[in-house]
């Protein structure tokens, strides 16, 4: 296969289907010290929205009319996950490794609403807010950090439980927690222009994706701190892998565009649904009948000249962050991919030297209920950064 002209024609076509970006200017929180070592402590952590929303999908797409009774299943799934217990796991992870910024990934809100049964509560109040949540279990633990957060999918579908019939809202969100004795600032947040849209059971749904860039002053230096959630893998061949290969290109260009006008490390992190193992591909877009060639996320980072953060420790093992069922209650699960990823662009920094854990995947790791922290185990890692190279 010719890669020079594969690249080509894949960027022609996805960038044809991407909207322009806006990049606003931000101004740099201080001059930067440049002459000393910093050393550097980040997380991310998928918090899982509780359920598995595709078996919304899977039953539009067999019987349009079950879908109001696969939304109920998936709702008592949400709450039999019980995230007041799982973010007391989450928030003792945290106290443990004091990462000074984490990114976290799907802290969901759900809302609820019957007309039949108005409640005096406002429609609008949550039903369960996980970032709240999490918020209260890490204050309690004296843990306080400012949040920088995007909204993204936002998704009302129809349930039905015995004769009533209830509307189910979520909304996704995806954020930066950064500690609240550090300096820092929004450089932007924003959803992608390239997005998985379905039709479920008559209801136009977008999957709407997004990412957070938001700058950190650690001692004397500034750090570009970027978190993200990408589409999901899915079959190599499926439009899945499309989208988010175009993710992964907007999201690269921006954080270069910034780069560009205002250089510092960055460290990216997120659950980006990509493997080191994942190879170049064809995927198809049932919309235009067409093949269209794509290059995995993790491979797009390396190409673009990240580092895996990971693989560079001295010694390491797999680091398999995915795979956990779905009540994550099963004791006996082994994950079986790495997709969660913190990778390095050091701007001419040097790093001296990176130590990296994943949290959330011993048993003794479980809440007293049996329960995983979430369907994704963490990453945190340690990073030391050394001068500017001269």
């Amino acid at each position: 296969m010719n890669m020079n002209l594969f690249r080509k024609f894949r960027q022609v076509l996805i960038w044809m289907m991407v909207v322009g970006l806006i990049f606003p200017l931000s101004s740099a929180i201080a001059k930067k010290g440049g002459n000393h070592k910093t050393q550097v402590k980040v997380m991310t952590r998928n918090l899982y929205l509780g359920a598995d929303i595709f078996k919304v999908v899977k039953a539009a797409q067999e019987d349009p009319a079950t879908v109001p009774f696969a939304v109920a299943e998936v709702f008592q799934t949400m709450q039999d996950t019980n995230f007041y217990d799982r973010a007391e796991a989450i928030a003792d992870e945290v106290l443990k490794t004091k990462p000074h910024v984490i990114g976290i990934q799907e802290a969901s809100t759900y809302y609820l609403r019957t007309p039949s049964n108005p409640s005096p509560a406002n429609e609008n109040d949550p039903f369960i807010d996980f970032h709240s949540i999490l918020d209260a279990a890490l204050k309690a633990r004296g843990l306080n950090y400012d949040a920088y957060v995007v909204t993204n999918a936002d998704i009302e579908m129809p349930m039905l439980e015995g004769a009533v019939l209830s509307y189910v809202r979520l909304v996704d969100h995806d954020m930066i927690l950064v500690k609240r004795s550090l300096e820092s600032m929004l450089v932007k947040a924003a959803n992608y222009s390239v997005n998985l849209g379905l039709d479920i059971g008559g209801t136009y749904v977008e999957f709407t994706r997004g990412y957070l860039a938001v700058d950190v002053k650690i001692k004397r230096e500034e750090y570009r701190f970027v978190n993200t959630h990408l589409e999901i893998r899915s079959a190599p061949e499926s439009i899945f892998r499309i989208v988010q290969d175009a993710q992964m290109q907007e999201l690269l260009g921006v954080i270069d565009f910034f780069s560009s006008i205002d250089p510092k490390p960055v460290i990216m992190v997120g659950d980006f649904n990509s493997s080191p193992k994942d190879v170049p591909g064809y995927g198809y877009h049932p919309l235009y009948e067409v093949w269209i060639p794509y290059i995995p996320p993790y491979m797009q980072a390396l190409e673009a000249g990240y580092l895996d953060a990971w693989l560079l420790q001295k010694r390491y093992d797999d680091g398999y962050t995915s795979g956990f069922d779905e009540l994550v209650s099963d004791p006996t699960v082994e994950l079986t991919t790495r997709i969660d990823h913190i990778f390095l662009g050091p701007n001419g920094y040097k790093i001296e030297k990176v130590k990296a854990v994943v949290v959330g995947d011993d048993v003794k790791d479980m809440t007293p209920n049996g329960l995983w922290p979430s369907d994704h185990a963490g990453v945190v890692a340690k990073i030391k950064f050394s001068q500017k190279h001269k």
